[in-house]
């Protein structure tokens, strides 16, 4: 919107390139998974791991396949019942998708559907009556989120709604849903911490209008470089400012309308700078310690910044070339929505 340029213009390039970024990353975390696997201490985590170990140990006896008993039966029973009036109360849903609206029969086949399979899994286990459970909970998600402009109130009403119903369906008392919800807690709260303070040094360089110093005077160096250089630039200076403004909507919001007019003044598309945006807002947020999903991820994990800084920033190398090589195509093709 920032560069005025239609949604989902030169979504076949941007597809193929994200292929191209899953396919690495996926090699690359198998192959490491397949050396930890052969030897567990060449993980950097092993040590502190035992955590995990010993908590694995503690519920190892409660992993195994339950039959369903009648309170799964009743949790099943129960969202069923929940499903099917909301399929008559909204029989359709509007799908808003930029300027186009779609108007569906969703809610009442997605009940249908949970039905059917949340029918069939309970007859295997609980466990897999959950596991669908949450699978459409997900779903459920999308369509509140899209059709019904759903935000984290609604959110986070539907996701503890789940997490009663599983443990009811796992025949767990009231007690011990409360245990597992204050354990999940004690996970989140460190990474909750840190993502407060990493906003506040993002709200310091943005009220000090620090960021302002730092764009301008980029923008002067790119001015004299060639075409491919500029490119090269524009994903570099995406990548240093999304350490201190991991937002994409406050990055874009800040650089987009200085780097939209100025790629038309040296002969540049702007599918090419809105793609050195998006690359340079992706890649680096798996390494800033201002990225609050980063944060949050390594925190609930257990694995300190630093092992984990130590342990990826080669791979951090290897997708930053790949990002510039996908982005030279785009200096000399043409992509749709112009």
């Amino acid at each position: 919107g920032l560069s005025g340029l239609p949604l989902f213009s030169g979504i076949g390039y941007r597809v193929f390139c994200w292929i191209v970024f899953t396919v690495f990353i996926i090699a690359v975390t198998l192959i490491y998974a397949k050396r930890v696997r052969k030897n567990p201490k060449l993980s950097p985590m092993y040590q502190a791991d035992s955590y995990w170990r010993q908590r694995e140990a503690d519920t190892e006896s409660q992993s195994l396949a339950k039959k369903a008993t009648p309170s799964t039966w009743m949790v099943f029973a129960c969202t069923s019942l929940i499903l099917v009036v909301l399929s008559f109360l909204y029989p359709l849903t509007t799908f808003s998708v930029g300027l186009h609206a779609y108007t569906l029969v969703c809610i009442p086949i997605i009940a249908s559907l949970y039905v059917v399979s949340g029918y069939f899994s309970i007859r295997k286990s609980a466990q897999l009556f959950i596991l669908n459970l949450l699978g459409f909970t997900i779903l459920f998600l999308v369509v509140g989120v899209m059709g019904y402009q759903w935000y984290l109130p609604e959110i986070s009403a539907l996701f503890l709604c789940m997490g009663v119903f599983a443990g009811i369906a796992n025949s767990m008392s009231a007690n011990g849903i409360t245990a597992e919800f204050i354990t999940g807690v004690k996970d989140m709260l460190t990474a909750a911490l840190v993502i407060a303070l990493a906003g506040g040094i993002i709200q310091i360089l943005s009220d000090g209008k620090i960021m302002d110093t730092i764009l301008y005077s980029l923008a002067q160096v790119m001015e004299s470089a060639g075409k491919t250089a500029t490119v090269g630039l524009m994903f570099l200076m995406q990548a240093i400012i999304n350490i201190f403004i991991p937002s994409g909507s406050a990055k874009a919001a800040l650089t987009m309308p200085i780097m939209a007019p100025f790629s038309d003044v040296i002969g540049l598309s702007r599918q090419v700078t809105v793609m050195a945006y998006q690359f340079g807002d992706g890649i680096t947020n798996m390494i800033t310690p201002t990225s609050a999903v980063l944060i949050g991820a390594i925190g609930i994990a257990k694995v300190p910044y630093e092992v984990w800084f130590k342990w990826f920033w080669k791979i951090l190398v290897m997708l930053m070339i790949l990002g510039f090589l996908l982005l030279l195509p785009t200096v000399s093709i043409q992509l749709d929505g112009f």
